[in-house]
């Protein structure tokens, strides 16, 4: 995985589901993205204009987006975890929630989380 962090679920689900009732409001896209934008330790949720901030443990910075669909998903499986944070790590195609793996084409990198996996990947190769 290529972007990685754990943040309070409770706080993750109350924003995503104001954000998604915000992108119903505005849009009748479905297939509509989120995008995630983590750093230090902040995560930034943001979709048309409206976004959200949290704090996070990140592991791996970076940014992904997430079409709506897939995140509804998760959003109806967080209350089952049964706790108080959950780990989530984004690659190409794929978007894990502790150890349950949502696959979906459309879940994309930034450019600029791509970028630093690769210089992290040459870094480590010149070892």
């Amino acid at each position: 995985m290529f972007v990685e962090f754990s943040a309070n679920a409770a706080d993750l689900h109350r924003s995503c589901v104001r954000l998604a009732t915000k992108l119903a409001q505005i849009s009748d896209n479905v297939d509509e993205s989120l995008y995630f934008d983590i750093k230090s330790k902040r995560l930034k949720i943001s979709v048309e204009g409206a976004s959200a901030n949290l704090q996070a443990e990140v592991q791996c910075d970076g940014a992904a987006s997430v079409p709506f669909t897939v995140l509804a998903g998760v959003l109806h499986m967080l209350p089952y975890f049964g706790r108080n944070s959950v780990e989530i790590a984004f690659s190409p195609g794929k978007m894990r929630v502790d150890t349950t793996i949502f696959y979906n084409r459309s879940i994309m990198l930034s450019a600029r989380a791509s970028r630093n996996d690769r210089d992290r990947l040459e870094n480590t190769s010149r070892f």
